[in-house]
Order: C-alpha cells, then sequence, then structure tokens
C-alpha cells in the first residue's frame, strides 16, 4: 500500500473511530482532505510532505498562544513553502497566504497563535503547497 493510501485510510479510520470527539467543522475539512489526498498524485503528495508546520513555546495574550514554525522536512534540499494564515477576531475573519523559503533540515518562523492586544486574533497556518529548490 502506497503511503498516500495509507494516510487516506488512516484519516477516514479517526473519523469513523467513536471514541474521537471531531467537531463538525473539523469533520467537514477531514472530509476534504481526504478527498484532496485521493486526487493527489504520489509526486504531488511526496512534495507536499516537505514542509509542515510546528508549534513550540508560549505567546501571545496571558501566554495562550504557541510559537508557529514552517519546517523543512528534507535535510538535503531548500524548500519554498506557501502557507495559508487563517485569522479570527470575534465575528471577523479571513485568510491569506504567504510564502517561505526554508533551509535544509531546518524551520522558519510564522508567527504567534494569538495576539498579544484586545481584542485577541487568533490564528492557524498549513501548509499548502511546496516546492523542493
Amino acid at each position: 500500500m502506497s503511503t498516500l493510501a495509507q494516510i487516506a485510510e488512516e484519516l477516514a479510520v479517526f473519523d469513523s473511530d467513536d471514541d474521537t470527539y471531531v467537531e463538525p467543522w473539523a469533520a467537514e475539512e477531514l472530509e476534504a482532505s481526504e478527498g484532496e489526498l485521493k486526487q493527489m498524485g504520489e509526486e504531488a503528495f511526496a512534495l507536499a510532505l516537505a514542509a509542515y508546520i510546528s508549534h513550540n513555546g508560549r505567546c501571545g495574550f496571558a501566554n495562550a498562544g504557541s510559537i508557529a514554525f514552517v519546517v523543512n522536512r528534507r535535510r538535503d534540499r531548500p524548500v519554498r513553502a506557501t502557507v495559508r494564515v487563517r485569522w479570527r477576531r470575534g465575528i471577523n475573519y479571513g485568510s491569506y497566504d504567504r510564502v517561505k523559503t526554508i533551509p535544509a533540515g531546518s524551520r522558519v518562523r510564522l508567527g504567534c497563535t494569538r495576539s498579544g492586544s484586545i481584542p485577541v486574533t487568533d490564528y492557524s497556518y498549513s501548509v499548502i503547497g511546496a516546492q523542493v529548490l
């Protein structure tokens, strides 16, 4: 079984597990991700795995946020990653994309998941594309 098929299968098992509560909006994202994975070719899938988001440390209002980084999984070559930033402040929300070049085996700071001022703005980060350079 290919890596792509394994991940799609794991998503389906995770989504159907009765012991795991998944918020309705997250369930929709899991279903969408599963569909995208099935349509994605092996080569494109491998490139998508070249970068990922990690969190480390505390920041933001009341230290309730975490510091987000985009990490280059490859140790031999730099990667250019496109990161989608989603934000929410009260009833307002939006998103925008940022492109970051990450040296081989390194990480680049994206920002905090929570602003330091009131009203608080929450941020989430996801890799939507990657190109090995």
